[in-house]
């Protein structure tokens, strides 16, 4: 199969400093994917990488199967920097038609994908005013509709959602989604982890260099779906009747009970095992980790000098 992102044993040294230490990462065609990590962690490195704007002290990158180094590779790349710099005396209109020319659309197509990159982003109402003028916000749509322009084949967003509303939020989702489903490979660099879980196939999480873990939502995290218990007198002896019921020994984080029961028809069984051995149960439901829980999890981890497949 042909990636539309492949890295193999990449690495990036300034001087004796490792910003990126043997990254082995592919993203599938049509799909999309987000790559997390802590500020400094390597995120940007790797991008500049891929977009062939620094160079790897060694290993090697490719796009749609092309070596990162040859032009041909980013014919149909699609980009958005986590800070946008734009002269500030161009429109917006201006901005986009001077992007459409330096990735060659054609002069007859140039207006079609400059009205469809401002209809998708909710600017044509304001094409004729002047980056200077803009917020952060509408500077940030503006960016976005630079980097869908010609219908990239591979969408890069170093944090899209940087000043946008909520509403600004769901329209870039549905934006996304839409793209997906027209073929587009997207790769999302993001702190915002609500949104990455809600859109993401697949997501790599980098720390130091390294990436820790990597694989779909489900594949992350050893966490599954858990009874999650809020009781009062619970006793060594309550613990050992439900961790007979249960694949992994009970979890306490200082506040409540993880249980992870064989059968989900069991939870009758827990309230009844804490009430009949005189606990009082104050709350009961079932949970799975939160991305940004895994995220912390893993990374704090890793900080602290804790094995990576630790749980």
């Amino acid at each position: 199969m042909q990636f539309a992102i492949e890295a193999q044993n990449l690495v990036k040294k300034y001087g004796g400093f490792a910003a990126l230490d043997d990254i082995n990462l592919t993203v599938n065609r049509g799909e999309i994917f987000g790559f997390l990590g802590p500020n400094g962690a390597g995120k940007s490195t790797f991008v500049k990488i891929i977009l062939n704007l620094v160079y790897a002290t060694s290993g090697n990158a490719r796009i749609f199967g092309e070596q990162v180094e040859r032009p041909e590779a980013r014919k149909t790349v699609g980009f958005l920097p986590e800070n946008i710099r734009v002269y500030p005396f161009l429109s917006i209109e201006e901005f986009l038609y001077f992007h459409a020319e330096l990735i060659g659309i054609s002069a007859q197509k140039i207006k079609t994908h400059i009205d469809s990159s401002l209809r998708a982003m909710a600017l044509e109402s304001v094409r004729a005013q002047k980056i200077g003028t803009l917020s952060k916000g509408m500077l940030q749509r503006a960016g976005i509709a630079q980097a869908i322009l010609g219908s990239p084949e591979l969408l890069i967003l170093d944090e899209p959602t940087s000043g946008l509303d909520p509403i600004g939020f769901t329209e870039l989702r549905r934006l996304l989604l839409d793209m997906k489903a027209q073929g587009t490979t997207i790769f999302l660099n993001s702190h915002l982890l609500s949104e990455v879980e809600r859109t993401c196939d697949r997501v790599a999480i980098i720390n130091k260099g390294k990436i820790i873990k990597s694989g779909s939502r489900d594949d992350l995290s050893d966490r599954g779906k858990h009874l999650e218990v809020t009781a009062e007198g619970f006793t060594d002896g309550m613990a050992a009747s439900i961790n007979s019921l249960s694949h992994k020994n009970i979890e306490f984080d200082g506040k409540s009970l993880r249980i992870y029961l064989n059968d989900e028809k069991d939870s009758v069984n827990v309230h009844r095992i804490i009430v009949e051995g005189g606990g009082w149960v104050q709350s009961l439901s079932w949970k799975s980790e939160s991305l940004e829980e895994l995220f912390y999890r893993l990374v704090k981890h890793e900080d602290m000098g804790f094995n990576k497949d630790r749980p």
